[in-house]
């Protein structure tokens, strides 16, 4: 779990980057008409989008892995 911890502390560095590359190649692969590749890179851009948009209603680093940690105590 300290894995999933510290992508949850740490979501603007890596979830940033993915929606906006995924976005534009996907985009690309739109333009030149391999729907497939599109659908997988719009996929990736949605989840950095859902995981930038979750860090922010979480309230930021901290209060995001408190979040998870209730949550997966509660899951147990």
């Amino acid at each position: 779990m300290k894995e999933v911890y510290f992508l949850a502390r740490h979501t603007p560095f890596w979830a940033i980057p993915m929606f906006v590359l995924s976005a534009e190649f996907g985009y690309v692969f739109w333009l030149r008409k391999k729907k497939k590749g599109a659908i997988f890179c719009l996929f990736l851009a949605l989840i950095g989008a859902g995981a930038t948009s979750f860090y922010y209603w979480a309230g930021g680093p901290e209060k995001s892995v408190k979040f998870l940690k209730k949550i997966h105590r509660n899951y147990n």
